[in-house]
């Protein structure tokens, strides 16, 4: 029996809370919205995305993850954590590192840990591989600013999750594609008529479907 099921109830709800919630995280809301034992929180900067948040049935919780005294609310909130912000892309002390992380596990570790923390990443932290497969194991090589902050911000992640106990896992995202997403699919791209590789320039390049997330 899990914590949960130790529990009258009225208590054995999943809180779920969604940081960074987009447009795969707008979908990941829709997919728990299926469940009748999950409430759904989502933390945004923006007081003006509380009314469509509540519309989607999410309890918004107003916070800025690059203010962190606004994130002390965040602490024993939740039983599960996904996070899904990007790092910030400029006026960082070091350019490596990424502070909203670093903000997130710290307003997180001051009251009860969440049973799980799920954290989007990048597959960019891998870097250029000259066309080689790569897997969970592969060692890391991010080179670019960007590629080395999300590199930190997993490390960041298991850091946290070994501290407090706490199951953690860093989804490495390839490039994302949907109908309903800028770009749309490479089939509707290619009936618009955008150029594409001729057959012996392509490669191979890693993508998923935003509703495969």
């Amino acid at each position: 029996m899990g914590f949960l099921g130790a529990l009258p109830a009225r208590f054995r709800r999943e809180r779920v809370l969604i940081v960074g919630c987009g447009d795969v995280g707008g979908r990941v809301v829709r997919e728990l919205g299926h469940g009748r034992r999950v409430q759904v929180l989502a933390l945004t900067s923006s007081p003006a995305r509380v009314a469509a948040l509540r519309a989607q049935g999410v309890r918004p919780l107003v916070g800025d993850l690059d203010r962190p005294a606004t994130l002390a609310r965040l602490a024993g909130l939740a039983t599960r954590v996904l996070h899904l912000a990007p790092p910030p892309s400029q006026g960082l002390p070091d350019w490596r590192q990424d502070p909203r992380t670093r903000a997130l596990v710290r307003a997180l570790a001051r009251r009860t840990a969440p049973a799980t923390f799920v954290y989007g990443s990048t597959s960019g932290v891998y870097g250029d591989r000259q066309g080689a497969w790569v897997d969970e194991a592969s060692p890391l090589s991010p080179q670019t600013p960007r590629a080395w902050r999300r590199a930190d911000a997993e490390s960041q992640v298991h850091w946290y999750g070994r501290r407090q106990g706490v199951r953690t896992t860093v989804l490495r995202i390839p490039g994302i594609y949907a109908p309903d997403r800028p770009g749309g699919t490479p089939r509707e791209r290619l009936l618009r008529g955008t150029p594409a590789l001729r057959p012996e320039d392509d490669v191979y390049t890693s993508h998923i479907h935003a509703d495969d997330l």
